[in-house]
């Protein structure tokens, strides 16, 4: 049975974390600002856009999905699991935002395409508070 020396305990005590945590992608402000989630603010009670908006932000790899959870947003540890492991990134729009109907037709083609890339595993640990997922999920039974 081999023993680990000291020097190689300290290395791998420093490779592992930097390893897991190198992992996560932050947006940065100009990217948020750019994005077809943030468009959506702008638009008025139209929704033609909201599907393509989506399709281009998965095109540039920075999809969304929206919250809307009201006076007090809420962050999660495991809202960063999520994100680092689908390359998608929960926005948060407080209690007010897009038009309901704009966000739950973006959010629905990030569903698509979530479902297209990993299958059904994404289901288990997205938020469930996304705007218009529940509805999304019986449909699709």
């Amino acid at each position: 049975m081999r023993v680990f020396n000291t020097v190689q305990l300290i290395g791998l005590w420093l490779l592992v974390p930097a390893v897991a945590l190198s992992q996560r992608r932050i947006v940065t402000d100009a990217e948020a600002n750019a994005s077809g989630a943030n468009q959506l603010t702008f638009s008025s009670a139209d929704c033609s856009r909201a599907s393509s908006l989506a399709a281009a932000d998965i095109a540039n790899h920075l999809p969304f999905l929206i919250l809307q959870s009201g006076f007090a947003p809420q962050s999660f540890a495991a809202d960063t699991v999520f994100e680092n492991s689908y390359g998608v990134f929960y926005r948060e729009e407080g209690c007010t935002g897009s038009v309901k109907e704009c966000v739950v037709l973006y959010n629905q083609q990030v569903f698509h395409y979530l479902t297209e890339k990993y299958g059904r595993q994404w289901l288990r640990t997205v938020r469930k508070d996304v705007v218009g997922f529940r509805e999304w999920k019986k449909a699709q039974r």
